[in-house]
């Protein structure tokens, strides 16, 4: 019953409200009734709390200090630019630099086209599901075909490679730091 759907709803948002995400304008009627738009915006609102809002890199914002790590992390990179989330990500090079760039053997960087963007995408996308358990959320299609691709979307899947590399970071350097030294061995 629809009364029982807006209980377990409320039920949700008072959690997820819990954890600090601000919901605005958006209640458990609107999500029952299937209002997409207020479900969308409620998704994205999740998304930058848990994923995005946390990322900084220099005390920049969310969004600044992903776009800078993705700079910064590309910047030696032949034909990527990456100056937005959303036209810089097009011909799929973006996604495969910052691939390459941590995880080197799983991407042959060198023979990618700039002028093949559903391959370089493909490959990205494929390569992140498989070994860096990063699911596969956007399609190569869809960002080739349209003129500007939705920036949140391209921002939400960036997040989730920042996510994974910066992790392996701390793991790696935490077990540089804590290895036995030679003396304690013997």
């Amino acid at each position: 019953m629809r009364v029982h759907k807006i209980s377990n709803v409320n039920k949700a948002l008072h959690y997820i409200t819990s954890k600090g995400v601000k919901l605005v304008s958006i209640g458990a009627e609107e999500i029952v009734d299937g209002n997409a738009k207020m479900t969308l915006g409620m998704i994205w609102t999740i998304i930058l709390r848990f994923a995005i809002q946390d990322i900084s890199v220099e005390e920049t914002s969310a969004k600044e200090g992903l776009l800078l790590w993705c700079q910064r992390k590309t910047a030696p990179y032949k034909n990527v630019n990456i100056q937005n989330f959303h036209i810089s990500w097009k011909d799929g090079l973006g996604f495969c630099a910052l691939i390459h760039r941590h995880r080197p053997e799983l991407i042959d960087y060198g023979k990618l086209r700039k002028d093949d963007p559903m391959t370089n995408l493909n490959t990205a996308f494929d390569v992140a599901e498989k070994y860096l358990d990063i699911p596969k959320m956007l399609d190569a299609e869809d960002i080739v075909s349209t003129l500007r691709p939705d920036e949140k979307a391209i921002m939400t899947y960036v997040s989730c490679y920042y996510h994974a590399f910066s992790g392996k970071q701390k793991v790696q350097y935490h077990s540089v730091t804590t290895r036995p030294s030679q003396a304690s061995r013997k």
